[in-house]
């Protein structure tokens, strides 16, 4: 009986994740100064899934940094890296070719999984677009973003 009425529920939406409650933490940006939720008030926030490890993910990055610098502050976006790395260490090194801020390492393999989880990826480099009311308006739109980085927020 638990099992079917823990289906209906998710079937009508009762089981929704809440978005702002998952991304209501701290994060860390480049100079290693904390930025929270309240910090991004208002703005578009990108979740931005790779890892150093990946090739594709290393060619990724770099054309996402060049499309953040010419948008970010114009568009109110702001993207927060969440890592794939197996060590702290791999992730810090990577981190050092991003403008934007990170899910700190601590909350990795916890929070991260989550996020991860939430947006239903498959793969990575993966981008995930959730609006100012913390609506996900696009689940995966990593190709979308650099092939058409004029269509922002690549909303579906």
């Amino acid at each position: 009986m638990k099992i079917v009425i823990s289906f209906l529920l998710a079937l009508t939406g009762a089981y929704c994740v809440d978005v702002k409650s998952l991304l209501d933490t701290t994060y860390t940006d480049g100079a290693g100064k904390n930025v929270t939720l309240s910090d991004l008030s208002g703005n578009y926030i990108a979740l931005y899934f790779s890892g150093s490890w990946c090739p594709d993910c290393r060619a990724y990055t770099p054309q996402l940094v060049k499309i953040y610098n010419k948008l970010h502050e114009e568009k109110n976006w702001q993207i927060i890296w969440v890592t794939s790395d197996r060590t702290e260490k791999a992730a810090d090194k990577y981190f050092k070719k991003m403008p934007w801020i990170r899910l700190r390492w601590s909350e990795a393999s916890t929070r991260g999984n989550k996020m991860f989880d939430l947006t239903k990826q498959e793969y990575i480099p993966a981008v995930t677009m959730i609006d100012p009311t913390f609506k996900v308006i696009n689940r995966e739109c990593s190709e979308r973003i650099t092939s058409n980085p004029d269509d922002f927020p690549w909303q579906r």
